[in-house]
């Protein structure tokens, strides 16, 4: 079969529903952006599996929940695809996000200032790959909103945690390799 169908030269696509959709719409947007998400944390995932200082245990503990990330993502994108006539997500799926950044969050001193993303090569990427999230959980809300739905999904859900595991992924990441990150210097 090949890759390229040409139903797709005049500006819209299919859903799983095989509905026809506008590549302009916010439906599109929004897979978009999970796609993109998706492929940004694989590269994360790359670029940790590639370092040599990070002990094995921990960094297969890491990498176990990129791949994890990445599977939910690729749901996410089916569930959404479907118009959430087949949930995908479970309360348990945020709630895995939540044991994680627990986890990493309670290896590391507290964080008394704010910081800006800086620190190892891994702890960098993953705080772009959170900014990724936020857009992408911008353009969800957006997509819900105009769906008017009565109650968000857990895949919402999920996407709303990720951020705050990235944003701890970043942070653990430095710690664990004693990379310290830059404090913010307040201007007056």
């Amino acid at each position: 079969m090949a890759i390229y169908t040409k139903t797709g030269d005049k500006g819209s696509t299919g859903n799983l529903l095989g509905e026809r959709v506008s590549k302009a719409s916010t439906f599109i947007e929004l897979q978009g952006d999970i796609d993109e998400l998706n492929a940004h944390v694989g590269y994360l995932n790359y670029i940790l599996i590639e370092n040599t200082i990070i002990k094995e245990d921990i960094k297969n503990r890491l990498v176990g929940d990129l791949i994890e990330i990445q599977n939910a993502l690729f749901n996410m994108g089916v569930e959404i695809s479907m118009n959430f006539t087949k949930g995908k997500f479970l309360p348990s799926h945020p709630k895995s996000l939540e044991i994680e950044i627990d986890w990493m969050t309670n290896q590391m001193p507290p964080q008394t200032k704010f910081i800006l993303y800086s620190g190892s090569r891994e702890g960098t990427y993953a705080q772009v790959v959170r900014s990724i999230v936020r857009r992408s959980e911008r353009v969800f809300v957006k997509y819900l909103n105009e769906k008017e739905v009565e109650s968000y999904p857990d895949s919402y859900q999920y996407i709303n945690r990720l951020s705050d595991f990235f944003f701890t992924f970043a942070r653990y990441i430095n710690f664990i390799q004693d990379k310290p990150e830059t404090v913010m210097k307040e201007w007056k």
